[in-house]
């Protein structure tokens, strides 16, 4: 009801902080079936469903142990099956981050990194299986993690008949992990480099400095460095195709409930002025 009425926006991501698909099956179908009645009756379309905060703090796809891989996997394949139920066409996420030991050593980083891609490659074979049509990875912003154009590159895929296509979610507040070149630094080059086949954008107002989902409020936009119009722009030189583009905006949890929804209210009201003015 917040994001229809309050907010007018009609485009959604169901995050997994908000479900426990490791449930038994009626309970996990209840609340796909319940996510899903809702939207209907508010007039939403889910675009996806997305590994949430809570996610950041595991290794997943990338965990040196082979039981907590597998736990991992096992819980994507679960992922793509609830957003099979809910109505959603493509999941994804976070995918994974190297521990210390792994990143440090050469051989065991090569190790790690060609099993991701083969655990990719499975689990996007199941949700073709599935009927959905992509699964996302997300550009992050720890060196441990995916989150350079190369090392993207290595693990987007364009599917087959028995594979969705692998598919970025590019965040714009992301460009500050260490290591990588100045245009891995840059949230401009990446809609330069991935505009015309990025699968979403999540959209944070943020500075160089550091990933802090900032709204897109009077205050913020006067130190961060997303520029509404600056990235409709690059989107529009891209072609004529339409790119999803959803707020990801993490206040603090001590936040105050009414100037959560009040900076939710003027980040929208920035970005409908933007594009407006196109």
């Amino acid at each position: 009801q917040i994001v229809a009425d309050d907010l007018g926006l009609d485009v959604i991501q169901v995050s997994f902080d908000q479900v426990d698909i490791t449930d038994a099956n009626d309970v996990v179908r209840s609340q796909a079936d319940a996510i899903r009645a809702s939207c209907t009756r508010h007039g939403l379309v889910i675009d996806s469903t997305f590994t949430g905060l809570g996610a950041y703090s595991a290794n997943m796809l990338l965990d040196p142990r082979d039981a907590v891989r597998h736990h991992w996997e096992d819980w994507f394949r679960g992922a793509i099956e609830f957003t099979a139920a809910v109505g959603a066409p493509v999941t994804g996420g976070h995918v994974g981050a190297f521990a210390v030991r792994d990143w440090r050593e050469a051989e065991r980083r090569r190790a790690g990194w060609t099993r991701l891609q083969h655990a990719l490659n499975r689990l996007a074979a199941h949700a073709s299986l599935q009927g959905l049509t992509g699964f996302y990875v997300e550009a992050m912003a720890c060196e441990r993690e995916p989150s350079t154009m190369e090392e993207i590159d290595a693990l987007l895929t364009a599917g087959d008949a028995e594979h969705v296509p692998v598919q970025l979610c590019l965040d714009l507040g992301h460009q500050c992990a260490p290591g990588g070149t100045a245009r891995d630094h840059d949230p401009y080059a990446w809609l330069e480099r991935y505009a015309s086949s990025v699968g979403v954008i999540h959209l944070q107002q943020s500075d160089a400095d550091g990933d802090h989902h900032w709204p897109f409020t009077e205050e913020h936009n006067a130190t961060g460095r997303i520029d509404a119009g600056r990235v409709l722009e690059a989107l529009a030189e891209a072609g004529d195709r339409t790119v999803t583009m959803l707020f990801e905006i993490i206040p603090p949890f001590e936040q105050d409930d009414e100037l959560v929804l009040e900076e939710l209210r003027a980040s929208v009201r920035h970005w409908q002025a933007a594009l407006g003015m196109l």
